[in-house]
């Protein structure tokens, strides 16, 4: 305000000026220049002091983030300088496959035994145990349940920590990951077609605990054991083919499908075997069981014991066949009916003694008679005992064996149909086979057997 005497400027609220002394009768209001003056220079001290406090702020941010990064650059490089010299093994990263199935990644940490591997990403620790550590992560963990990515990539960043509590920053491991299809085994039937006679087939899958299974569009679910075993019948029609859809979804994988066909032969009259029908035998005989159209007659033409053939008023049947030689033995039964063309079911059962019995039957190499009198020995069992000098297929697995004491070259060609397959020569085996005709072997004419049983000699 302004003194109205002298007028000298004034501050807010006095009452007698300084200057002259004349009394003010009243506090003049403050005009709107000085004000405004006041109030500019008020805010512009505080906008100082704000940028100030600003520009130190972001001075220390900067200067904390560059001594971060240069002490973990330090790091790195002396990390970076252990792998160069050998001081120190790099990570190995491969793909896997986990105990329950699932694909992944596994990665293998080395050290000293105590020390520790903390992976923030993973908020986990691994210990390090005989020299290393490995860390196993499902490629389905990095994708959620409503993930639209097909892929990613993964960046992890590893810590060692010793016993002593010092930290070293390993590299960063890096990988990329696609969204794995869900694991689905098929373990029988072995093909994707199957021709069978029964009007059952046991399915036997694999997949991972917690998966929805359809088969045929039925939910099985609740089959899967906590190993991932399901065994589940589908009910096959003697109309031809029988197809048969597998579905399996998996958590955070991508749904797997796969498709079987099951063929019967289309019949008019009602003739089925039994869905637990052997098609192996120990013995030279086997009962086999089944069901028949009640108002059919029922004949077995191949040969079984005499008597044996029983059908109850349900058409419930069943029969004792018998197999007169070693390997497969075709067993054929047939329903008839007036005015109807007959069902005809015609199936092999592979016929083999234990081990014991067929290797007590066996006969002492005698080169020269099994060379020349192979037609009068046909299906007689014989000890081969010698190298496998040739592999001539891998499947079916036919070998060829040299029964020689000092190799001279007495050559025997054996169909291997023993469990344990022979993929390379050089071994030396002991196989009981019987004899089952000739083949040719270097532009020769040897004899050719059949091998049942093998065993691999040190």
């Amino acid at each position: 305000m302004t003194c109205p005497a002298c007028g000298t400027k004034l501050r807010d609220g006095l009452t007698v000026c300084p200057e002259c002394g004349a009394e003010l009768t009243r506090a003049a209001a403050p005009e709107p220049e000085d004000v405004r003056s006041e109030w500019e220079a008020t805010l512009t001290v505080v906008m100082r002091i704000i940028v100030h406090v600003l520009v130190w702020i972001l001075s220390l941010s900067i200067l904390g983030f560059g001594l971060y990064k240069l002490h973990y650059w330090r790091q790195a490089d002396a990390t970076h300088q252990l792998y160069e010299n050998g001081t120190v093994q790099m990570p190995e990263l491969e793909a896997v496959e986990l105990a329950d199935g699932r694909n992944g990644h596994a990665i293998t940490f080395f050290g000293s035994d105590g020390d520790v591997i903390y992976i923030e990403e993973l908020e986990e620790r691994f210990t390090v145990v005989g020299g290393k550590a490995t860390v196993e992560v499902a490629d389905s963990e990095w994708f959620g349940p409503s993930s639209s990515a097909s892929n990613v990539e993964i960046y992890l960043t590893p810590i060692q920590i010793t016993e002593s509590g010092e930290k070293l920053l390993l590299p960063i491991v890096s990988f990329s990951v696609e969204m794995p299809v869900s694991p689905l085994t098929i373990i029988s039937p072995t093909e994707k077609r199957v021709t069978t006679l029964s009007s059952a087939y046991e399915l036997k899958l694999k997949v991972v605990y917690g998966s929805t299974v359809l088969v045929g569009g039925e939910d099985v679910t609740s089959l899967v054991d906590r190993q991932g075993n399901l065994n589940v019948n589908v009910a096959i029609y003697p109309h031809g083919d029988n197809p048969v859809s597998i579905l399996v979804q998996t958590p955070n994988h991508l749904e797997v499908r796969e498709d079987l066909v099951f063929y019967r032969q289309p019949m008019e009259i009602d003739l089925d075997l039994s869905p637990a029908t052997e098609f192996t035998s120990v013995t030279n005989a086997m009962t086999i069981h089944g069901s028949v159209d009640p108002d059919a007659a029922l004949s077995v033409e191949t040969p079984y014991e005499a008597g044996s053939l029983e059908v109850d008023a349900e058409g419930k049947f069943s029969f004792r066949a018998t197999f007169d030689h070693l390997g497969y033995n075709t067993v054929t039964i047939r329903a008839s009916k007036p005015g109807k063309q007959d069902a005809v079911i015609s199936f092999d059962i592979y016929y083999v003694p234990a081990i014991n019995e067929y290797s007590r039957s066996a006969w002492k190499m005698d080169y020269q008679q099994v060379l020349y009198c192979w037609d009068v020995w046909d299906g007689r069992v014989f000890l081969c005992r010698g190298d496998i000098v040739a592999v001539l297929s891998d499947e079916p697995n036919i070998v060829v064996i040299d029964v020689s004491d000092l190799g001279s070259g007495q050559y025997l060609v054996i169909e291997n149909m023993s469990d344990l397959h022979i993929s390379e020569p050089g071994g030396r085996y002991t196989i009981y086979a019987d004899i089952s005709g000739q083949a040719e072997y270097q532009g020769k004419t040897v004899t050719r057997l059949i091998g049942r049983y093998a065993e691999k000699l040190d």
